[in-house]
């Protein structure tokens, strides 16, 4: 369950790909693996051309890919491979979305985990732009939630971090900054809830937010404890909402086991009662 990974051959050439809880029904490469491709590819058709950007924050990474035929669970299929520019993913080639994979269950396991004393289900929606992904409630409004078997931390874009503040209570104080996708450091702030949220089931009286990220136009409430100074803040251009929490390794390791059900798109986490986090 730490590090799912499986073998994959693009014509000659041999991949080893991670199992991404989080990923497009897409393969993504790090570079070297896409200049091994490229270099040895597997029908004359077969050519990278420019692909789809990857918005990591505010930054955004110029994007190849390219249609290839792989054979999963004796099955042939026409997947899109993409490769942007930085790596990906550390100690393997590339990630696999799960959406992506031909069989009925999968499932991951950690050998010596407790037992589960719970089981969450979630219905995933394979969004093509942001990934898998499961809606919850929180309030009255809605946020989603992504799962990482990867990522160390917990982490809420803006607009989550402002939508779990309004139900909950709480303020930010400075959090320094995470490691995000493709290796790139986006500042957070970490969000002292005044009651513990219960995210995807798991509970945080704190999370870490990435406040200058996908915000749109939600804002956090403002502390009656502080003073009320006057602000100048540099303007920025507004970027579109996307209020999502990745759920990661810091909740995700009292799991004893996660199963995707690709018929049906749920995610059935069955996990360890939690202790003071």
């Amino acid at each position: 369950m730490d590090d799912p990974v499986i073998e994959v051959r693009v014509g000659d050439v041999p991949l080893r790909l991670r199992v991404a809880l989080d990923q497009k029904r897409l393969i993504e490469l790090n570079p070297d693996a896409a200049d091994r491709l490229a270099a040895d590819p597997p029908d004359r058709r077969f050519r990278f051309e420019s692909g789809f950007d990857a918005l990591v924050g505010r930054e955004r990474l110029k994007g190849i890919q390219a249609a290839a035929p792989i054979t999963l669970n004796d099955r042939r299929m026409l997947v899109t491979i993409a490769s942007h520019g930085r790596d990906c993913c550390a100690g393997v080639d590339g990630e696999i979305g799960i959406g992506l994979l031909p069989y009925a269950t999968i499932r991951f396991e950690r050998p010596g985990a407790r037992p589960p004393e719970r089981t969450a289900d979630f219905l995933i929606d394979d969004n093509d732009e942001h990934g898998p992904q499961a809606g919850v409630t929180v309030g009255r409004d809605t946020i989603f939630v992504q799962f990482s078997l990867q990522r160390p931390e917990s982490v809420a874009t803006a607009s989550a971090g402002a939508i779990l503040a309004r139900a909950q209570g709480g303020r930010l104080t400075d959090g320094g900054s995470v490691v995000a996708a493709f290796g790139i450091e986006r500042p957070i702030s970490i969000l002292d809830f005044d009651r513990p949220a219960a995210i995807a089931g798991f509970r945080y009286p704190r999370i870490a937010v990435r406040t200058a990220d996908f915000g749109g136009r939600h804002v956090f409430p403002v502390d009656p404890s502080e003073p009320q100074d006057i602000v100048v803040a540099k303007k920025v251009p507004l970027q579109e909402a996307w209020p999502v929490v990745l759920v990661a390794r810091d909740r995700l390791d009292r799991c004893g086991e996660a199963a995707y059900d690709g018929n049906r798109h749920i995610l059935t986490l069955r996990c360890a009662v939690e202790g003071e986090d």
